[in-house]
């Protein structure tokens, strides 16, 4: 197998492996899964991130 026609396997491999990955993460089985990922993502609310905020806040006020 030379040059050129393992250039062009390669390429068919990937494009092969990236659509099954496409394939997998629009699964219909998946979409809740991901969706609570996300609900999660927004709804956490932990105590560090909020003097995170206020923090970065006083910071903004004072420099102004």
């Amino acid at each position: 197998m030379g040059g050129p026609s393992f250039h062009a396997w390669y390429t068919l491999l990937v494009f092969g492996v990236i659509l099954v990955v496409i394939f997998w993460a629009y699964r219909p089985k998946n979409k809740e899964r991901f969706n609570d990922i996300a609900k999660s993502v927004i709804d956490e609310d932990t105590p560090d991130a909020k003097e995170d905020n206020s923090r970065r806040k006083q910071e903004s006020n004072s420099d102004e």
